[in-house]
């Protein structure tokens, strides 16, 4: 495309809950003709601020940075400092969960793995396991509600467009509108004019036999694997936080 030749865009930061999109999001924007990526960062501990602030400040126009970054005040400091706009992926929790009983099992070597193999855990088992936190050394995570609350910070601050999953794989009406608001915050493109061959040409440079993590791209396998035990369970964890993000109205589902 002729006129993104020229195009003069600002350095921005896209951050992601893992497991919700973070293999989707790169390669459509990697579709601008313009845009580059430079660096990939996580997880956001506050030792990293200095070598993740030197990273993200040799961001070059026409370049874009990507990763999990926890919230936190340094952090928080980092942004505002650099005056990095943010695009942050968000996912219902639930499929989360099952993204990762089903990712942790594709690496032999992953510690997750080797602890599940050892107790012999089928999906539901493990499931199980991420909603309720593991302290198992070297295994060890929170359970699901407070793990992903180390994210949802975020949602609150200036410059930071909150983008959902699901509608980034929704239909293709939802997923060109989540597209030209990308376009529109970042600073791509303003034009609506010009936005409709930006979004065709993001689209076409998806691939997802080049991810290694790419499993269905699917929203609401849960209901899939989720008996009522664990249904039970999520909603004593994290039934408050589902309600929060607008996935549910309530405890009834």
């Amino acid at each position: 495309m002729s006129s993104q030749s020229h195009t003069t865009i600002p350095p921005f930061f896209v951050n992601s809950i893992p497991k919700s999109g973070t293999h989707l999001m790169k390669p459509l924007l990697q579709g601008v003709p313009a845009l580059t990526h430079h660096a990939f960062i996580f997880p956001g501990h506050p030792n990293q601020v200095t070598d993740h602030m030197n990273k993200l400040s040799s961001m070059k126009t026409n370049e874009f940075a990507n990763g999990h970054i926890f919230y936190n005040p340094e952090y928080k400091t980092l942004f505002q400092l650099l005056k990095l706009k943010q695009v942050f992926q968000y996912r219902d929790p639930r499929d989360i969960v099952v993204s990762y009983a089903y990712f942790f099992m594709k690496f032999p070597d992953h510690p997750y793995r080797r602890y599940f193999m050892e107790r012999g855990m089928d999906v539901k088992a493990r499931c199980l396991e991420i909603i309720n936190g593991i302290d198992h050394y070297p295994v060890r995570r929170p359970d699901i509600g407070t793990w992903y609350r180390k994210f949802t910070g975020w949602f609150n601050e200036e410059n930071v467009l909150p983008v959902r999953y699901e509608d980034l794989v929704g239909s293709p009406e939802s997923q060109t509108e989540v597209l030209k608001r990308i376009l529109s915050f970042t600073g791509i493109e303003q034009d609506p004019g010009k936005q409709d061959d930006l979004v065709r040409m993001m689209k076409r440079n998806v691939n997802p036999e080049k991810s290694p993590t790419y499993r269905k791209g699917q929203s609401g396998n849960w209901r899939q694997e989720f008996d009522e035990e664990v249904k039970e369970r999520f909603k004593a964890v994290a039934g408050d936080l589902l309600i929060e993000l607008g996935y549910e109205k309530d405890l009834n589902w």
